[in-house]
């Protein structure tokens, strides 16, 4: 057990990118990775998961300060998830350049389906809060578009998401710059998000790994180069 978390905690610190990074740059790296999970966090809070689509637009209808509030960290965190790539990158490169690179390339892609999806759903949240229309319609549009946009939309985001968390994960874990424990937790993130659909419990794990990640950075060992 012992030698089990000493291999998921190790940090080979003195070949850390991060102990090359600026005073600055340190903080702007941890904060970027907290900022985007907490923003997550609390957009998943602010509004209860629904099985079917009709339910939630209801859910939105009746209470829609909230579900905007709910929205408006989701579209708030977006940034900051793409510059969290960035620093996957930073660190993963010097090891596991390939890896890295790919894994960067397909969640750099992904974060930019996430971005268009949040449009996507401001729009039908603004429309579901707005009295004019058939939830019920609006449901069965939103179940059943099939245009190219919205297939490429999903493609980039689902496609680029999930490879790219994979991929980054194994990079990570490959790096030695970062404690492996991290790249466990960032896949465990994706298989309670995406497998088990709870997607509150997923980005409270992502807000947990990106705290660990946030203090091994702040933590690594000023570079004398």
């Amino acid at each position: 057990m012992t030698a089990a978390l000493s291999a998921l905690t190790f940090v080979d610190r003195e070949a850390s990118p991060a102990a090359r990074f600026t005073s600055l740059g340190r903080l702007a790296a941890a904060g970027t990775l907290v900022l985007g999970a907490t923003l997550q966090v609390l957009a998943f809070a602010l509004i209860p998961d629904h099985d079917k689509t009709v339910d939630r637009l209801q859910w939105v209808a009746d209470n829609s300060t909230q579900a905007q509030a709910s929205k408006l960290f989701d579209l708030l965190a977006v940034p900051f998830l793409l510059g969290g790539v960035i620093v996957y990158v930073l660190l993963a490169r010097a090891r596991a350049p390939r890896l890295a690179w790919t894994g960067g390339i397909l969640l750099g892609l992904g974060m930019c389906g996430l971005m268009a999806a949040q449009g996507y759903e401001a729009l039908e949240f603004a429309l579901a809060a707005d009295g004019r229309f058939s939830l019920t319609a609006l449901a069965d549009v939103v179940d059943n578009l099939s245009s190219a946009p919205v297939i490429a939309m999903g493609i980039m985001f689902i496609a680029g998401a999930a490879l790219g968390i994979l991929i980054t994960s194994i990079a990570l874990w490959r790096s030695r710059a970062v404690p492996r424990g991290v790249a466990i937790l960032i896949v465990l993130f994706f298989v309670v998000d995406a497998t088990l659909s709870q997607p509150l419990i997923a980005h409270v794990i992502a807000l947990v790994a990106a705290l660990w990640l946030a203090r091994s950075i702040l933590a690594a060992p000023w570079s004398t180069s």
